[in-house]
């Protein structure tokens, strides 16, 4: 990503005059999410993670609520800088800053949306982003009336895990658990350590993925065993990659599903219409 930040790099992305921004909302898919949609990184292992599908999802949850959005993918925008500004490369984030800023501003948009927690934080605290509000997936949903009248298949125990960047950082806590109870089917429960005193799921900027790291997962997927939750749903496609990392390693007590919190509520819309679709009338003229 380092690489992007280059003016020689520029010519690369889309320009704000060819791009197709029809909304006063933008969502940034970040590079997660990105690298797995358009270079299919999930299936380059044998796990099942699907990172990609936080932005499907979200856009999914916007059509459903009649929000108008408009996606300013990685063609548009380069990399947030998060991870270069937290390895200390402050050249590197300036670029990445001084490109993406400029752009954003001169997008027309009020507000900027993202499901990356590490993105979120970065546009809202190390941005100086004029008349423009950023906000998570999560406090865009809960800000907006997100109410779907969702309902579970089957009732599931889900636990949630708060991601460093979104939690400690800024100060997002009841959001994702006011959506996530909100789903008729859920049982909320807690971890021994969550909130402020949450773990970190071992890596924040891409580096040091050692065994340190795993350690910190190793603990946290332990506390996630303890609740007997199903499931463990965050709101971080980072912390989603790290977990799903022990997965790899066939730690089969630590198989446990792992979902972004936008993923999950998808999920439920899609059965939801699934369901609707099945019981609908068959108009008279299609019985002939």
């Amino acid at each position: 990503m380092a690489a992007e930040a280059e003016e020689d790099y520029d010519s690369e992305f889309v320009s704000v005059e060819d791009y197709p921004i029809d909304s006063k909302i933008g969502y940034y898919p970040g590079c997660v999410d990105y690298l797995d949609q358009e270079m299919v990184f999930s299936h380059l292992n044998e796990g099942s993670m699907n990172l990609g599908d936080s932005t499907t999802a979200a856009f999914t949850l916007f059509e459903e609520m009649g929000a108008d959005v408009s996606y300013l993918g990685r063609d548009f925008l380069k990399c947030c800088g998060h991870d270069q500004k937290w390895q200390g490369l402050d050249e590197v984030f300036d670029k990445l800053k001084s490109y993406n800023q400029k752009k954003i501003e001169a997008s027309g948009i009020d507000t900027l949306v993202s499901s990356c927690a590490e993105c979120f934080r970065t546009f809202a605290r190390d941005y100086e982003l004029e008349g423009i509000k950023v906000m998570h997936t999560t406090e865009f949903l809960s800000e907006s009336g997100f109410d779907m009248n969702l309902k579970t298949e089957e009732d599931v125990t889900i636990t949630y895990h708060d991601p460093c960047r979104l939690g400690r950082q800024m100060g997002i806590y009841d959001e994702p658990r006011d959506l996530l109870t909100a789903v008729e089917g859920v049982e909320l429960v807690e971890m021994e350590h969550s909130g402020e005193d949450a773990m970190c799921c071992g890596v924040s900027s891409m580096m040091s993925c050692n065994e340190n790291a795993r350690a910190l997962r190793i603990s946290r997927m332990e506390e996630i065993r303890s609740t007997g939750a199903d499931m463990m749903i965050t709101s971080c496609p980072k912390c989603v990659s790290h977990f799903e990392c022990l997965k790899f390693e066939d730690e089969e007590e630590y198989d446990i599903e792992i979902l972004d919190i936008v993923s999950f509520l998808a999920r439920q819309v899609e059965a939801k219409k699934s369901q609707t679709e099945a019981i609908a009338p068959v108009p008279e003229f299609a019985q002939a």
